[in-house]
């Protein structure tokens, strides 16, 4: 994978993919992961909302947005997992229709709406709002995703019940998963739902400067009040999953 600017971008006959750039965003950060992993060429644009010509160019107001030419623009993060698939490489997908459905369930319950990012995202947002920016994203973040994520006060305490499911989910299965001497959540190799588990653990985790220097400072606030709401349910299992893929399959520093 290689940056290409907007320019760039507009003639570029190869996959496309705009990709968040102020911090590591799961859905954006995924989405890179499976391409790498599988050493499928896409050039990547740093997406920047407040250029309207780059809002116009990607054709959403949100990442990752995948556009190949001669095919239908895709931004959810299943349709992209599938074109990603499709395109070649080491599978990322099992080939049993039951472990197939399997994945993309727990990949809701990770990527989808009330799965785990978004409601994370929830937490932050409420946590600048609640502290008037001191901690959680600033102020003006929190007013910019509040309508993008549905947020209200009220939805605060469902949504930290969610994390707290996923989390507990994700546990479970890797639990089984030792039992049975297997090392990924689905078996003996790595599938997409380890990347997505562990791309999505970041913002609760945490990343240092040196493991994300171009993380936006003002936004590091923000990850650190989601580890001090919901961090003691992350597991030492977790964490050491999330450790395991990015040390065998991903690369550090995550590059923005």
């Amino acid at each position: 994978m290689h940056f290409i600017d907007l320019e760039a971008a507009r003639s570029h006959e190869g996959p496309v993919m705009f990709v968040a750039t102020v911090l590591p965003s799961p859905w954006s950060e995924a989405a890179k992961g499976v391409f790498y992993v599988k050493k499928i060429d896409v050039a990547l644009v740093r997406y920047r909302s407040a250029d309207a010509e780059m809002v116009k160019a990607s054709g959403a107001d949100n990442v990752p947005v995948l556009h190949c030419k001669g095919e239908p623009r895709r931004t959810g993060w299943a349709e992209i997992l599938t074109f990603a698939e499709r395109s070649g490489g080491v599978a990322l997908l099992p080939e049993a229709a039951t472990d197939r459905s399997r994945l993309f369930g727990v990949g809701h319950e990770i990527a989808g709406e009330d799965g785990l990012a978004h409601s994370s995202r929830l937490l932050m947002i409420h946590g600048g709002f609640a502290t008037d920016g001191a901690e959680g994203f600033p102020v003006p973040v929190a007013k910019f995703l509040a309508p993008k994520y549905g947020y209200s006060a009220s939805r605060v305490s469902y949504a930290k019940q969610r994390i707290f499911d996923v989390l507990g989910l994700l546990h479970r299965m890797l639990e089984k998963s030792h039992a049975e001497g297997c090392a990924y959540l689905l078996g003996d190799r790595l599938s997409a739902l380890d990347i997505y588990s562990a791309t999505f653990l970041t913002p609760i985790a945490g990343v240092t400067v040196e493991e994300c220097p171009g993380m936006m400072p003002q936004l590091r606030p923000a990850f650190a009040y989601l580890n001090k709401e919901i961090g003691s349910s992350l597991t030492d299992l977790l964490k050491a999953h999330r450790r395991m893929i990015f040390e065998r399959h991903l690369t550090l520093p995550i590059e923005l």
